[in-house]
């Protein structure tokens, strides 16, 4: 009979590139503005104020 050898499985570096810490952990660094999203009332105001009939479709298709 005819064994076919395959070789052994070997094992690969841990971890070849390790991860650069986040701006969070590293403290420096610029940071992402927090903005809220905006009121929808002000948002259907102002949408009121450059094109009504848009305004209303997007009243319409949101529910309010």
């Amino acid at each position: 009979m005819n064994y076919i050898s395959i070789p052994e499985r070997r094992e690969g570096p841990g971890n070849p590139m390790p991860k650069a810490p986040s701006p969070s952990e590293e403290g420096g660094g610029p940071k992402r503005p927090e903005t809220g999203s905006p009121d929808k009332d002000n948002l259907l105001k102002r949408m009121r104020k450059v094109d009504p009939k848009q305004a209303e479709r997007y009243r319409q298709r949101t529910g309010q």
